[in-house]
C-alpha cells in the first residue's frame, strides 16, 4: 500500500509537471503569437505608408510630367514660332548680322590688345642684352664681395693671433740677468711665434678660401635660383593667358559655327518657303490636262462623265439642264434651266450652308463638348505613360517603380500568414487535441489520487457530476452516469 501511495505521489508529481509544462509551452505559443500579431500590424503600417509613398510619387510624377510637358510646349513655341524682335544674332538679316560681326571684331582685337601684350623682337633682343648686363654685375658683385670678405677676415685672425701671443707669453718662465739674455730670448720668441703664425696662417687660409668659395656658389645658386623662380611665374602667367586665349578663340570659332549652321537652316528655309517651282509645275499640268479633255469633249460630241455623279454632254442646253434639276433636287424648289440663275442658286445655297455650319460649330453645346474632349485628350496625354507602361500596348495598372516593393511587402505577409497558420494547426494537434484525447485518463488519475488523499472531494465531484448529469438529455445523462459508476 505505501508503495503505492508512493507511487501515486510520483505520477502526480509527474502530472504536475506536464501541467506546468503545458502552461509554459502554452506562454511561449501565446507570446510567439502576440509578437507574429506585432509585426503583422507593423508590415500593414508599412504597406499603408508605402502605398501613400507610392501615391505621393506618383502625384509628384504627374506634376513633373505636366510640367515638362508646358515646358516642351513652350520651347516648340520658342523654336518654331518667328521671333520679333529676333532673339538671336543669326535670326537679323544680313546686313545687321554682318555689321553685328564687324563690332564683335573690333571689340574682339580691342581686348587682345589691352588683355594680351605681345612683344616684339627688339624688346626681346633688349631683354637679352639685360640679362647679360645683369650676369656681369652678378660676377663682379660675388668677386667684390669675395675679396672684402677675405680682407675683413684677415684684419679679424690678426687681432686673434695677437691675442694668442699675449695669452701664450708667461714671464714667470723667463729670466733674464742681462741685456744678451734677452735679446736670446726675444729672438727665440719671434722665431717660434713666426712658425707658429705661418702655420695657423697657412691652414686658415686654407679652410677660409673653401668657405668663401662654398659661400659665393651658395650665394649664386641662390639667385640663379630667384631669377629662375621669376621666369617661371612669368612663364606660367604666360601660360594661363594662352590658355584663356585658347579658350576664347574656340569659343569664338565654335559660335561662329552654330551661328552659320543657323544661318544655312534660315536660307535652307526660307529658300523652301519661296521656292514654288514644282507646285507651278504641277498646277500647269493640271490646267494642261483640263485643256486637253476639254478640247477633246468638244471635238468627240459624245456625253463625258465629270467630278460628282453629274453627266453631261456638248450640249449647253442639256448641261443647264442637269444642273437645273441636281439644284432643284436640293433646295427643294423649281430652278429655271438659265446660267445666270443656276449660277446664283448655286451661291446663295454655297452661302446658306456655310453660315449653317458655322452656327452649328459656334453653338454653345457644341463649344462645351469641344472643350470636354480636348481636356479629356490632355488627360489621356497625362495618364498614358503610367497606364501603358510596359514594352507592348497593355494597360497597367500599376506603376513599374513602385512593383517590387509592393510584391515584397505581399509575399512578406502571405509568409507570416502561412506561419501562424501553420502555429495555430500544431496548436491545436499537439495541445488542444492531446487534451481533448486525455481527458478520461486525466480525470480518472485525478479520481484515485482523491480517494487516496481527498475522499471528500471526490464524493462532491460525484455529485457536482450527477447533478449535470440530471440537466442533460436522458441518454447523454444515462452515458455520463454509467462513466462515473465505472470509475
Amino acid at each position: 500500500m505505501i508503495e503505492e501511495l508512493h507511487l501515486l505521489e510520483h505520477t502526480e508529481e509527474c502530472y504536475v509537471n506536464l501541467v506546468d509544462d503545458m502552461r509554459c509551452t502554452k506562454n511561449k505559443i501565446n507570446s510567439q503569437l502576440g509578437d507574429l500579431e506585432n509585426e503583422i500590424s507593423i508590415l500593414t503600417n508599412r504597406e499603408s505608408d508605402l502605398l501613400s509613398e507610392c501615391q505621393a510619387k506618383a502625384r509628384q510624377l504627374e506634376e513633373m510630367q505636366r510640367e515638362n510637358l508646358k515646358l516642351s510646349n513652350e520651347a516648340t513655341r520658342c523654336f518654331t514660332k518667328i521671333q520679333s524682335p529676333p532673339l538671336f544674332i543669326h535670326q537679323l538679316p544680313i546686313d545687321q548680322y554682318l555689321l553685328k560681326c564687324e563690332t564683335f571684331m573690333k571689340y574682339f582685337t580691342l581686348y587682345m590688345k589691352e588683355n594680351f601684350k605681345i612683344q616684339d623682337y627688339t624688346d626681346l633682343d633688349n631683354t637679352a642684352v639685360d640679362h647679360t648686363e645683369f650676369s656681369d654685375k652678378l660676377q663682379s658683385l660675388a668677386k667684390s664681395m669675395e675679396y672684402y670678405t677675405l680682407e675683413y677676415i684677415k684684419e679679424k685672425a690678426k687681432s686673434r693671433a695677437t691675442q694668442s701671443l699675449i695669452d701664450l707669453l708667461d714671464l714667470s718662465q723667463i729670466h733674464v740677468i742681462s741685456i744678451a739674455d734677452v735679446e736670446h730670448e726675444t729672438r727665440e720668441l719671434e722665431l717660434m711665434n713666426e712658425h707658429h703664425l705661418k702655420i695657423a696662417y697657412e691652414t686658415l687660409m686654407n679652410d677660409l678660401t673653401l668657405h668663401v668659395r662654398q659661400h659665393t656658389q651658395q650665394r649664386m645658386e641662390l639667385i640663379l635660383y630667384e631669377n629662375t623662380k621669376l621666369k617661371l611665374d612669368r612663364a606660367l602667367k604666360r601660360q594661363e593667358t594662352d590658355k584663356r586665349l585658347t579658350k576664347i578663340i574656340s569659343d569664338a570659332l565654335s559660335n561662329a559655327e552654330l551661328v552659320w549652321i543657323a544661318i544655312q537652316l534660315d536660307l535652307e528655309r526660307k529658300r523652301n518657303r519661296f521656292v514654288n517651282t514644282e507646285q507651278l509645275n504641277s498646277e500647269a499640268e493640271a490646267c494642261l490636262k483640263r485643256i486637253k479633255i476639254m478640247r477633246n469633249i468638244q471635238q468627240s460630241q459624245m456625253p463625258q462623265p465629270i467630278q460628282g455623279g453629274l453627266f453631261t454632254s456638248t450640249n449647253a442646253a442639256s448641261l443647264l439642264d442637269a444642273i437645273a434639276e441636281q439644284l432643284s433636287r436640293h433646295l427643294g424648289q423649281k430652278v429655271r434651266s438659265e446660267a445666270k440663275s443656276c449660277l446664283y442658286e448655286y451661291e446663295k445655297f454655297s452661302r446658306l450652308l456655310s453660315y449653317a455650319l458655322q452656327g452649328m460649330i459656334g453653338c454653345k453645346a457644341y463649344a462645351y463638348a469641344n472643350a470636354q474632349n480636348n481636356e479629356l485628350k490632355n488627360i489621356e496625354c497625362l495618364l498614358r505613360p503610367m497606364v501603358f507602361d510596359s514594352p507592348v500596348e497593355a494597360p497597367m495598372f500599376e506603376h513599374v517603380r513602385f512593383l517590387m516593393p509592393i510584391y515584397n511587402a505581399k509575399t512578406n505577409q502571405e509568409r507570416i500568414d502561412k506561419a501562424l497558420r501553420y502555429l495555430r494547426t500544431q496548436f491545436q494537434e499537439n495541445i488542444t487535441e492531446r487534451i481533448e484525447k486525455d481527458k478520461l485518463w486525466r480525470y480518472n488519475q485525478l479520481l484515485w489520487i482523491w480517494f487516496l488523499t481527498e475522499p471528500r472531494r471526490m464524493i462532491m465531484a460525484i455529485e457536482e457530476t450527477k447533478k449535470a448529469a440530471s440537466k442533460v438529455p436522458t441518454i447523454v445523462g444515462m452515458k455520463s452516469l454509467s462513466g462515473i459508476k465505472r470509475k
